[in-house]
């Protein structure tokens, strides 16, 4: 059951911090075999206590990348396996002298195809991130790039351009065992991947691109000391937990974030955080990321801000005005300041534990993801079905107006006559305080960003609907929890695209990675279907952009009306 922290008094408050610090699992389930689950999760809380007398090991690996003149890192990962690592990258560029650190975590025929053809121009090395080893994309990502590289440098060197990381006993570490891989790196059965930031998963990137490990790890432990202040009101974890969890329990469960410039990718890891941990049950805080900013009138009472504040950013360059202008609304505005990028290294575990603790205070296991598994498995069935019968077992509408390729789910099955109305309906049935979700199965591509920045402003202004943009299939380790399992007052768009060209199958997979994509894209629509979200299915042309610009002209025309 759910309460508020402002309902407990101040010696309660302190013991629950007591009872967090020595992992009591009770905080966040009366069932004992779900605590059992839950004590299994909890291993990030001094993860890098573990990990702080290897970090040598760490640097040694990344100087061996650099006296072998490697020129590129191809990071293979997924969700909290690569989050971390794209955060990294974007915030802190490359260090001279280190590699390009390159982060693949999409299916995209194109983006994969434009990895391939590099391989002859740079000497590249390859990290395969894989808590499970059996992520779906790693394995196909894997199978792919060891046959390039095999055919690049030979069967028996093959190995050598290799990393792994995982957890024991799992079937990468197996496959990097008997492949010869340069070094395996093991991960911790009790570290979730999302809690991962600060154990291998997210410092072996920070090593790779040259971020003084020793100083990142100084950092989060002066955090982590802060964080274990017993004083409630001191403890900089529980006054976040405070925040979030007083105004998600009064149903403002759209957490919408903004960032200063240098620190924006961050978005990207707290999305998954925030989604996975807390939205489940049907409640749970919904991340709202790369929104435009506007009058605070636009913005419906489900709203809570959140501001990332670097020192260095200049007024002028600042939302501080827009932040003032929120609060002089009445909306709740929490204030995050940061000295500089290096405290970045303390925000993975301040979130960390506040998040945990918001989800004892919405009364649900923040250490699952039970939605993330039902996608997956409509996923499987549907790739199956299509190496079975050499086909897909769907159709698509052709709209008469835009002769657009659509169908729809369940929920919308009466407004199948036609993309307009479909939409339409979608619109008139999604109440002010819902959301609405884009989720495009296309390559990574600013002309697409655009696109879809520019309807999700259009719907909020004219609709006052949150909106949130996620990539496919990234978004299935991220915010496709929340998709499913979070707040019922949401719909989706998804965004598949033809083939254009007749793609190589991936070794042992009897499918190529457009095939894999859209059996992605297929499956989450049906888990998004069963659980009676209204989703509207769009199959634009190969010419993707072309597709999409035309369709978001047929997207505004309906939410005028």
């Amino acid at each position: 059951m759910f309460y508020r922290p402002s309902h407990i008094d101040a010696a309660d408050k302190t013991q629950l911090l007591q009872r967090f610090w020595s992992k009591d699992a009770s905080l966040w389930s009366n069932d004992a075999n779900v605590q059992e689950s839950i004590m299994n999760r909890l291993g990030w809380l001094d993860c890098l206590e573990r990990i702080k007398p290897n970090l040598t090991e760490l640097i040694d690996f990344a100087d061996k990348l650099r006296s072998i003149n490697i020129e590129r890192v191809i990071w293979l990962g997924m969700g909290g396996s690569s989050l971390c690592a794209q955060v990294l990258v974007d915030v802190f560029g490359v260090q001279k002298g280190y590699p390009e650190l390159c982060v693949l975590d999409t299916t995209d025929p194109v983006v994969v195809q434009r990895y391939a053809d590099e391989l002859s121009k740079k000497k590249t090395f390859f990290v395969v991130a894989s808590k499970s080893g059996t992520t779906l994309e790693t394995r196909a990502h894997l199978a792919f790039f060891w046959q390039k590289v095999v055919d690049l440098h030979g069967q028996g060197n093959a190995g050598d351009f290799f990393a792994a990381i995982t957890d024991s006993g799992t079937a990468l570490e197996t496959f990097a065992s008997e492949h010869g891989f340069s070094h395996i790196f093991s991960g911790e059965s009790g570290v979730g991947g999302r809690y991962s930031a600060l154990s291998v998963f997210g410092l072996v990137a920070a090593a790779i691109i040259g971020i003084p490990l020793k100083q990142a790890v100084s950092i989060a432990e002066e955090v982590i000391a802060q964080c274990r202040v017993p004083d409630w009101d001191l403890n900089p974890a529980s006054r976040l937990a405070t925040f979030l969890s007083e105004y998600g329990v009064q149903n403002k469960d759209k957490l919408t974030m903004f960032f200063d410039a240098p620190v924006r990718s961050f978005g990207l890891w707290l999305e998954q955080l925030v989604a996975e941990s807390t939205g489940k049950e049907t409640v749970g805080l919904v991340p709202i990321i790369g929104e435009t900013t506007g009058i605070p009138g636009f913005y419906g009472a489900e709203r809570m801000f959140i501001y990332f504040r670097m020192k260095d950013t200049p007024v002028e360059d600042s939302l501080d005005s827009f932040v003032d202008e929120l609060q002089r609304a009445d909306f709740p505005v929490y204030l995050m300041q940061l000295q500089d990028r290096m405290d970045l290294f303390g925000m993975f575990f301040l979130w960390e534990m506040a998040v945990a603790l918001t989800g004892h205070f919405l009364g649900i296991n923040p250490f699952d993801e039970p939605n993330v598994l039902s996608a997956k498995q409509k996923t499987s069935e549907v790739l199956n079905g299509y190496v079975k019968k050499g086909s897909f077992d769907m159709e698509f509408w052709v709209d008469p107006t835009s002769q657009f390729n659509f169908r729809t789910s369940e929920m919308l099955a009466a407004s199948m006559k036609g993309l307009s109305r479909a939409m339409r309906d979608t619109f008139l049935a999604l109440p002010s305080w819902g959301y609405l979700g884009f989720l495009a199965y296309l390559p990574y591509d600013s002309e697409v960003d655009e696109i879809i920045s520019e309807m999700r402003h259009f719907i909020r202004q004219e609709r006052g609907f949150a909106t949130t943009f996620g990539y496919g299939p990234r978004y299935l380790h991220s915010t496709g929890q929340v998709h499913k399992g979070g707040p019922m007052s949401s719909a989706f768009i998804i965004f598949t695209r033809q083939k254009e060209a007749e793609y190589p199958s991936v070794p042992g997979f009897d499918a190529s990675f457009w095939h894999i994509q859209f059996a992605q894209a297929v499956g989450d629509f049906q888990a998004l279907s069963d659980v009676g979200k209204r989703v509207i299915h769009i199959h634009l042309p190969a010419d993707y952009r072309m597709g999409l610009r035309s369709f978001s002209k047929v997207f505004l025309r309906a939410a005028r009306l």
